[in-house]
C-alpha cells in the first residue's frame, strides 16, 4: 500500500511518497494524566484543538555517539533554532509569541526569548496527550517515523536558506576514528538500495505547545511547559489565580508538563516522573523535566522499524475497549431548530448530529447536542478479536453540519493494532544458569494515568413568553341628530320652527390585538463523569519454599504475587470497563525481553498463570539461582481499564529480600 504524507512549509509544498512507514525504534517519552477545562469568561482561555510541537533536531558529530553522550560536546544542532509543527485544522493567529529557543537552551540557563512566530511546518501531528486527548503511542510513531525526520531536515534547511546536504556539508564528524568533513551522502538519513546510509545516529527533541489567550485575547502564546513555567516565575505573567491571574495553570502546571516526560535519562538529563492529576508542578520541576520527548535513529538506522500502517491505538486480544473521537461544535447543536423561527417553531425539525461507529462487527449511533465552541466525547465500547490483527474503526457524522471530528471532518478512519501478550513468558530457569557480571537493575519509571474525566451534554428549551402588542383601532359607529333654529323666532302658538341634521359619529377603542410569542431558548448542561483506578501489590514466597520466612528467601526458589484493583466511577456501565490485564516484568531480564500476564482469579484481582514448569502447577514465577542477595523486586503494569478519555494505568512494584540459594537447603550424606 502506498502511503502519502504531506508537509508545508508555509506556502511551499515538499511531497514526500514512499512505500512505506520507517519508525526507529529508541524513544524517550511518557505521558502523566490530566484533564483539561475551559476558562471562564474574563479570564484566559485555550481551546483544545489547538497545539503545536517545537522540534529540535541533533545530528551525532561521531558514530559512537548515543544516549550516553553529552549533548553540547557531542552532538551538533541543525537549523538557526527550533521549528514548530502545526495541524491544518486551525489557523495559527497572526501575534502568537513563541520563543526561538528549545528545553535544552533552558535547562543550560539561557533566558527566554520571545519571537513573533512567522514560520512553521503544516503536518498532521498527533493531538498532545492529556491536553488534547492525545495518545502517547501515537506521538512516539509520528515522531519515529523517518520520513517525519527528513521532513524535519528539509525544513531546516529551507530556515537556513540551503539544501539539506548544504546543513551537514561543513560539519567535521568522526566515522571509524577518521575525523574530516564527509559526504551528506552518509551523513543523512536516506535509504538507497534498501540500506540506510547515515553513519552517524540522528536526534529529535520534541516538546508539546498549547496556545492560549490571555485576558483581553490581545496576547496569544505559544508556549511550552517550561517556556509558561519561566514566564510565570520570571513574573512576566500570573496563569494562576487572582487579580492579574489567567486561570489556566491547570494546564500550563499541571497537564502540560505531565503530558509528555523522559522515560529514562538520556544525555545526562534527570527522570522527572509525572505527578498526579491536579497536582500542581513547581517551575523548577517543569524547567528542569517536563513537557518534552526524545527520538533517536541510530548509525545506519540499525533501530528502524518498517511498518505499512501507522496504528493509532494498540489493543488486547480478547479485551473489551473503548475508542473515542471528540466532535467539536462550529455553531450550537439543539434537539431541534425552533430558535431559528416563527415557522420553525411551529414545525420544527431536528437538529442534532449523529456519529456512527463501527469496530469488529460492533455499530453504536450516538445522538449528539454542544453548544457553539464546545467539544464532547463520543465513542464505541466494543471486544478485540481472539487472535492478533489489524482492526479499522470507521466513524462518521451525520446531521447538523456543524459537528466536525475534531474540528476538522465529517469522517475517519481509526486504526487499531490487537497484540497478545501471553505469548512470551520467560523460560525455564535450570541450576546450571548463570549471569556472570549482572546488576541489579532499577525499576522502570513510567506515568500512572489513574483518574479520566468526561462528560456529556444535554439540552432543555426554556420558555419565555413575551407579549408581542399590536394595537388596532375598533370602530363603532353612533348616529347623532342635530337641530338648529330659523332666525324668524318662534310661533304664537309656542312652537319654534327649525330643521334637523343627522351626523354618524365613531364612539370606537383602541384595542391591543397582540399576541403571546415564546422568545425561549435552549438552555445546555453539562453531566460530568470521572473514572479512578487505584490497585496494589503483594509479592511473597511460594509456599513450596521450605525455608522462606516472611518476604525473605533463597534464589531458586518461586514467588507469588497478588494483584488487587479497585475502580470508583459515577458514570454507567456503559462508559468504562473493568480492569481486565496486568502485565509483570521482572529484574533478570532488565524488565524487558521477557514478561508474565497475569491470571483474572477473581473481580479485580489477578495472580501469575499457572506456571508449567512447576511440579505442583502453582502459581509461581521461579527466581534464577544465581540471583545476588539483596532485593529482588517485580514490577507490574496495570492496565485495560477504559474510559472515554483513554485508558487508565497504574503502574506497581513490590520486593522480597534474597539471601541464600537452594543448593544450601540441600544435604547429601549417608543414608
Amino acid at each position: 500500500m502506498k502511503i502519502f504524507k504531506k508537509i508545508v512549509w508555509m506556502f511551499v509544498v515538499l511531497a514526500l511518497t514512499v512505500n512505506s512507514i520507517i519508525v526507529f525504534a529508541d524513544d524517550n517519552a511518557d505521558s502523566g494524566s490530566g484533564n483539561t477545562n475551559s476558562a471562564a469568561k474574563g479570564k484566559g482561555f485555550y481551546r483544545g484543538n489547538e497545539y503545536m510541537y517545537k522540534v529540535s533536531v541533533y545530528v551525532g558529530l561521531s558514530d559512537k555517539g548515543d544516549k550516553k553522550s553529552n549533548l553540547s560536546r557531542g552532538w551538533k544542532m541543525i537549523g538557526t533554532s527550533p521549528v514548530y509543527i502545526k495541524p491544518s485544522s486551525f489557523t495559527l493567529h497572526r501575534n502568537a509569541m513563541g520563543s526561538s529557543r528549545n528545553k535544552v537552551d533552558y535547562i543550560n540557563g539561557l533566558s527566554l526569548s520571545p519571537i513573533k512566530i512567522s514560520q512553521y511546518i503544516t503536518d498532521n501531528p498527533p493531538p498532545i496527550p492529556i491536553t488534547n486527548g492525545g495518545n502517547i503511542n501515537s506521538v512516539k510513531s509520528y515522531f519515529g517515523d523517518t520520513r517525519t525526520l527528513l521532513g524535519l531536515i528539509d525544513g531546516f534547511a529551507r530556515q537556513k536558506g540551503t539544501t539539506k546536504e548544504g546543513l551537514v556539508s561543513n560539519i567535521n564528524f568522526t566515522i571509524k576514528g577518521e575525523t574530516k568533513r564527509f559526504s551528506p551522502d552518509v551523513i543523512l538519513p536516506i535509504k538507497t538500495n534498501g540500506v540506510y546510509q547515515n553513519q552517524v545516529p540522528w536526534l529529535i527533541i520534541y516538546e508539546p505547545v498549547i496556545i492560549s489567550y490571555l485576558k483581553g485575547k490581545k496576547t496569544v502564546l505559544a508556549f511550552t511547559a517550561t517556556e509558561y513555567a519561566l514566564a510565570q516565575k520570571l513574573g512576566y505573567f500570573n496563569f494562576k489565580f487572582g487579580s492579574t491571574g489567567q486561570y489556566i495553570s491547570g494546564m500550563t502546571h499541571s497537564d502540560l508538563p505531565n503530558s509528555i516526560i523522559l522515560e529514562e535519562s538520556w544525555f545526562g538529563y534527570p527522570v522527572t516522573s509525572a505527578l498526579p492529576d491536579d497536582v500542581y508542578w513547581s517551575e523548577d520541576r517543569i524547567i528542569s523535566g517536563g513537557g518534552w520527548g526524545m527520538r533517536m535513529l541510530k548509525p545506519n538506522a540499525t533501530n528502524a522499524v518498517e511498518n505499512d500502517t501507522t496504528y493509532d491505538y494498540e489493543y488486547r486480544v480478547d479485551t473489551d475497549v473503548i475508542t473515542s473521537v471528540r466532535i467539536y461544535a462550529s455553531k450550537d447543536i439543539t434537539p431541534d431548530n425552533r430558535h431559528e423561527s416563527e415557522a420553525a417553531y411551529k414545525n420544527p425539525k431536528k437538529n442534532t448530529a449523529t456519529v456512527i461507529m463501527t469496530a469488529n462487527g460492533y455499530s453504536k449511533s450516538t445522538e449528539v447536542i454542544i453548544p457553539s465552541g464546545g467539544s464532547e466525547l463520543v465513542w464505541i465500547k466494543w471486544h478485540t478479536p481472539a487472535t492478533p490483527q489489524d482492526v479499522v474503526i470507521d466513524v462518521k457524522v451525520t446531521g447538523n453540519s456543524a459537528a466536525k471530528i475534531d474540528g476538522k471532518s465529517r469522517r475517519a478512519t481509526i486504526t487499531g493494532k490487537v497484540v497478545d501478550l501471553g505469548v512470551n513468558p520467560p523460560p525455564n530457569p535450570t541450576a546450571n544458569d548463570t549471569n556472570k557480571g549482572f546488576s541489579i537493575p532499577s525499576v522502570p519509571i513510567k506515568a500512572d494515568k489513574s483518574s479520566a474525566n468526561w462528560g456529556i451534554y444535554s439540552c432543555s428549551w426554556i420558555p419565555n413568553w413575551v407579549w408581542h402588542p399590536k394595537w388596532e383601532w375598533e370602530s363603532h359607529w353612533v348616529k347623532k341628530i342635530y337641530r338648529y333654529h330659523h332666525s324668524g323666532g318662534c310661533k304664537s302658538d309656542g312652537s319654534c320652527p327649525g330643521h334637523r341634521r343627522t351626523k354618524w359619529v365613531d364612539k370606537g377603542k383602541w384595542v391591543d390585538n397582540g399576541r403571546w410569542v415564546d422568545e425561549g431558548n435552549w438552555k445546555y448542561d453539562f453531566t460530568n463523569y470521572k473514572a479512578t483506578l487505584s490497585a496494589n501489590m503483594n509479592l511473597y514466597p511460594d509456599s513450596k519454599s521450605p525455608t522462606a520466612r516472611n518476604k525473605t528467601m533463597k534464589s531458586g526458589y518461586g514467588v507469588n504475587v497478588d494483584v488487587l484493583t479497585n475502580i470508583h466511577s459515577n458514570a454507567p456501565s456503559s462508559h468504562i470497563t473493568y480492569t481486565q490485564n496486568v502485565i509483570s516484568y521482572f529484574p533478570e531480564f532488565n524488565y524487558q525481553s521477557y514478561w508474565r500476564l497475569l491470571d483474572m482469579t477473581s473481580y479485580g484481582n489477578f495472580q501469575f498463570k499457572k506456571n508449567k514448569y512447576s511440579t505442583y502447577n502453582n502459581r509461581v514465577h521461579f527466581t534464577p539461582v544465581w540471583y545476588p542477595d539483596g532485593r529482588y523486586k517485580v514490577y507490574a503494569e496495570v492496565i485495560d481499564m477504559w474510559t472515554p478519555e483513554g485508558m487508565l494505568r497504574v503502574n506497581l512494584d513490590d520486593d522480597i529480600n534474597i539471601d541464600g540459594n537452594l543448593f544450601e537447603d540441600w544435604h547429601i550424606g549417608p543414608k
